[in-house]
């Protein structure tokens, strides 16, 4: 069993006369730290897989540079690539045209473009990369929505608009960073807000998630009838249809990115529930 599933260990006590009692335990999270900021000046690019083969088709790795550093991620048309910028400052070079990129920017590029990640001279550069393996269905997928392969999408996370959910509250802004159709059957967001406050729990069987906790992240995920903390660049897997949600205490913050990865397009239908805000009405 890939590790990181919500595994359910049974405790047993042997009672005379009554043979074994078992309970469940706790289930075990798969979740890591992201050291970011550590690479130097003239040592080379750091690529560091995370939570491998815990979701399928999905290869996440951590690609670490120090001060003007340069990665080749190449030319694929097998994969669909993510660049999520969790630190400093640099470029996402697309066949040769640098994309300045910064601390929380999202990039995707068209499939089969040839890309190099690359550090400011003055600045260390920390990009978790979601490679997204292609399936007959995906590229079908890209193929009915040529728009998104005629060039890079890159955006900041503060330049996007909020939307609501029924199981958030009032007070927390969510963002959605990576509209569905983009990237075939994967979709990506963030949610933020101060406590006290919760995301209710709630289960999908038709994806699984990423966590990824911001700067000032403080939380506690449920998971199952388990729970785990989640900080600042912390990285856990929501296994798919886990009953799961988020609690955050009095004068602590929530602000995560969620990553969804659907099994098939059907289920690109739970992103209705994702409903824009309403801009505020002038006095």
């Amino acid at each position: 069993m890939p590790r990181g599933r919500l595994l359910v260990a049974m405790l047993c006590l042997l009672v005379p006369g009554r043979g074994a009692l078992c309970a469940d335990a706790h289930p075990a999270f798969a979740k890591v730290a992201l050291q970011t900021g550590k690479v130097r000046s003239g040592l080379p690019a750091v690529v560091t897989d995370v939570l491998a083969g815990e979701v399928p088709g999905i290869r996440a790795s951590l690609v670490s540079l120090g001060p003007g550093g340069r990665h080749a991620e190449g030319r694929s048309r097998a994969e669909d690539k993510v660049y999520l910028v969790l630190g400093g400052r640099g470029a996402v070079v697309a066949d040769g045209s640098p994309l300045p990129v910064e601390r929380q920017t999202i990039a995707r590029l068209p499939v089969g473009t040839d890309t190099e990640l690359a550090a400011d001279a003055g600045s260390t550069l920390d990009v978790l990369v979601l490679r997204h393996a292609l399936s007959d269905e995906d590229r079908a997928d890209l193929a009915a929505h040529p728009e998104h392969q005629a060039g890079p999408y890159v955006r900041k996370f503060s330049e996007r608009p909020t939307s609501g959910e029924a199981i958030k509250s009032a007070k927390t802004t969510s963002r959605t960073l990576l509209p569905k159709d983009i990237v075939p059957r994967m979709s990506i967001g963030t949610v933020e807000t101060v406590g006290p406050d919760r995301v209710a729990p709630h289960a999908h069987p038709m994806l699984e998630q990423f966590f990824l906790g911001l700067d000032g992240n403080d939380i506690v995920v449920h998971a199952d009838g388990g729970q785990t903390t989640l900080g600042a660049n912390e990285l856990v897997h929501i296994p798919l249809a886990s009953s799961h949600g988020a609690e955050v205490a009095e004068g602590k913050t929530l602000h995560y990115v969620w990553m969804d990865f659907f099994r098939d397009r059907e289920g690109l239908r739970w992103l209705e529930t994702h409903k824009p805000n309403e801009p505020a009405k002038q006095p």
